[in-house]
């Protein structure tokens, strides 16, 4: 049998979202295949996002979630963490572990992915944002929004690569996504319908809610554990209930072109300089990186204030011509 006659048994639409599984050979030599990047870069582009399952080791994301899970509940108590569209939702921002033994390269800089995203964004990557996404237990989901909400290209400029830490499915709180919204995506799609937490301004407005959810309604990104998802960041979703009491934690990255020069950092330690110059110079993904003397307590970090958007002069003077598809 074909190599792509075996890939095309192995790969699968779950739930409306395109599931491809990486080989063995590739989640060790980071090298797709041409058949199997066609796959990837097709439906990237149609729905916007796709999963990659067998991507990460299991062990990696076994010994992340031993240090995030029994803190989950204490970082929730501190009164000043930052809740996505407030604290009703149980759904907050919990980085990954900032010490290098816990940097795990196929977590921070997948080969397979950033080969992927090479071939949409061009050659030279920057990670500019490091977090994570941690449902607990609830009854409350988010609202339906998109993660940038300023005048943007009307074309792939930023893909958020989303790790979860164990199989995840409807009853822990799979995320809820809206297939082929980023096709149309524009920043007078927001609409303030509540005033949660400082997010309202991202939510979509709910007439074009009614509106798509006849033509292509949402669905929810089950995976199993070792898989990541690629999404664009122009795409709608929402944060769904984790009915379990076990936290849901799922860790992202935002990766942009080098010329779009966004604004943002990621806060690293001095200590984990070699390694990450080691990622860079094996996938090509570079971070920018606020460094830091001694230790970086990842509790802290924060999604507030972080910015998406461009620093570069000639796409800023572009906005006006990105209001409209």
């Amino acid at each position: 049998m074909s190599s792509t006659k075996q890939q095309d048994r192995v790969n699968c639409r779950h739930n409306g979202i395109q599931t491809i599984t990486i080989p063995d050979e590739v989640r060790s030599n980071g090298t797709p295949s041409p058949e199997l990047m066609a796959e990837a870069l097709t439906f990237l582009h149609r729905d916007g996002i796709i999963i990659l399952a067998n991507a990460i080791d299991p062990a990696h994301l076994d010994n992340l979630q031993a240090v995030l899970g029994p803190e989950a509940e204490n970082v929730a108590q501190d009164p000043n963490h930052h809740f996505n569209f407030g604290k009703e939702t149980r759904n907050m921002d919990q980085a990954p572990p900032l010490d290098p033994q816990l940097m795990y390269k196929d977590v921070w800089a997948n080969p397979a992915a950033v080969a992927i995203l090479k071939n949409v964004l061009g050659p030279h990557l920057v990670c500019h944002y490091a977090n994570g996404n941690t449902a607990l237990q609830a009854t409350g989901r988010q609202p339906v929004h998109s993660d940038i909400n300023t005048a943007h290209p009307l074309f792939p400029f930023a893909y958020a690569i989303n790790i979860p830490l164990c199989d995840v499915a409807a009853e822990n709180g799979a995320t809820e996504i809206w297939p082929g919204s980023h096709r149309d995506s524009n920043i007078d799609q927001h609409g303030v319908d509540d005033d949660r937490a400082g997010d309202s301004h991202l939510t979509i407005k709910p007439s074009l809610l009614a509106s798509r959810r006849l033509t292509s309604p949402p669905v929810q990104t089950h995976t199993t554990k070792g898989s990541l998802i690629i999404r664009d960041l122009r795409l709608w979703h929402a944060g769904m209930p984790n009915r379990t009491p076990r936290p849901r934690i799922m860790l992202a990255f935002v990766i942009q072109p080098k010329w779009f020069q966004g604004p943002s950092k990621v806060l690293l330690p001095v200590k984990a300089r070699g390694l990450v110059e080691g990622w860079r110079r094996e996938t090509g993904l570079e971070y920018k990186a606020e460094w830091v003397e001694g230790e970086v307590d990842h509790r802290s970090v924060s999604s507030e204030g972080v910015d998406f958007g461009s620093g570069n002069w000639a796409m800023r003077g572009l906005e006006g011509c990105m209001r409209w598809v």
